[in-house]
């Protein structure tokens, strides 16, 4: 039976294992958010929810991981259960929307190796080797080999609203009646031209019937898919 990881979530971190792993939600969290990127703590600790909520053997997808910041605390969560990967597709070349690239620069000037790099270390860091699997491409790109069903998907890439669509298009047919899907910077806000896929996403879509369970954290929306 799947336990609650977030009764003691804000009570004081527990350390790290013997080995100095992270064991524990806390430990992930506090591992996470030393990557650099975008999604706070709120936004993760929903993320984190929905991946404890998944089924035995979960899949998760998602696409566009950057350093990531996302991926440590779901693989760990998974982890922490004892089955289920997150499948990771990137092309770890600091590309995307006009409106994006700039700062993924602003962070990748600062590492002093490729982004993929830079990725395998933080999730070596955390010990969770065998819960991610990566693709290294694009969600066009990628799409073409996959095959398998999804419990949880996440939408973080190209956020234009081409880009976004054609991710959505593509990976969303894949996702299970009963599985998630996340999309960030969905909430509601102003979006300058170009950034705003994923909210168009959100208000042509993501609705009911197609749709339960909608909820929007801060930036990130999440549903369940009827």
């Amino acid at each position: 039976m799947v336990f609650s990881f977030f009764q003691n979530l804000k009570s004081k971190k527990s350390k790290p294992g013997s080995a100095g792993m992270p064991e524990k939600l806390e430990d992930y969290m506090e591992h996470a958010l030393s990557i650099p990127g975008w999604v706070d703590n709120d936004e993760l600790s929903y993320k984190a929810r929905i991946t404890e909520k998944l089924p035995q053997d979960a899949v998760i997808v998602e696409i566009g991981c950057f350093l990531g910041r996302s991926t440590v605390l779901m693989a760990g969560v998974r982890k922490i259960i004892g089955n289920g990967v997150v499948h990771v597709v990137d092309p770890f070349d600091g590309s995307g929307d006009a409106f994006s690239v700039p700062f993924y620069k602003l962070i990748t000037n600062k590492i002093d190796q490729p982004i993929l790099d830079e990725f395998r270390e933080h999730i070596q860091n955390a010990g969770l080797e065998d819960y991610v699997i990566v693709h290294k491409g694009t969600a066009e790109s990628v799409v073409n080999q996959w095959t398998e069903p999804i419990d949880m998907l996440i939408l973080d890439g190209d956020q234009s609203p081409k880009g976004a669509r054609s991710a959505y298009e593509l990976w969303q047919p894949f996702l299970k009646p009963g599985g998630y899907i996340c999309l960030h910077n969905s909430g509601d806000k102003i979006y300058l031209p170009g950034h705003d896929g994923h909210r168009r996403i959100f208000l042509e879509e993501i609705k009911e019937p197609a749709y339960s369970e909608i909820h929007t954290e801060k930036k990130t929306s999440f549903a369940r898919k009827n």
